[in-house]
């Protein structure tokens, strides 16, 4: 009984929905895309922040004070010419990523292997 007036009542519905939609084909086909246009034209506005630690960090922090300090007294050569091999002095170097399979990294245990491996790589050193 009421799987049937449901059935009826919906089909009733639909049926005016879709006699109103043809009856006004132009604006149920151009409604859609001016719709998609206003939507669309809010991305204009949009742009590609380059600079990445002005969404890490607040405008006035005490981090970006102390990196503006330290990029004025030893400023970098940011030049398109510049090499990566120039940031660093001649010599050779490796780099190690510790991890610990249980704990932290920065149990006593731990930290005792990260320093032994540490003096033995200042052995190294030419």
């Amino acid at each position: 009984m009421l799987r049937q007036v449901l059935h009826a009542g919906l089909r009733t519905s639909f049926h005016t929905l879709g006699h109103f939609v043809a009856s006004h084909p132009v604006f149920f086909a151009s409604g859609p895309v001016l719709l998609a246009i206003l939507l669309g034209s809010s991305f204009s506005r949009y742009h590609v922040e380059e600079d990445v630690e002005g969404l890490l960090a607040p405008k006035h922090s005490l981090a970006k004070i102390e990196g503006n300090l330290v990029e004025s007294l030893f400023p970098i050569n940011r030049s398109k010419h510049a090499l990566y091999s120039d940031l660093q002095t001649p010599g050779r170097y490796g780099r190690v990523i510790i991890t610990a399979r249980k704990g932290n990294v920065l149990d006593p245990l731990h930290m005792d292997a990260i320093l032994k491996v540490h003096m033995c790589s200042c052995c190294f050193r030419e």
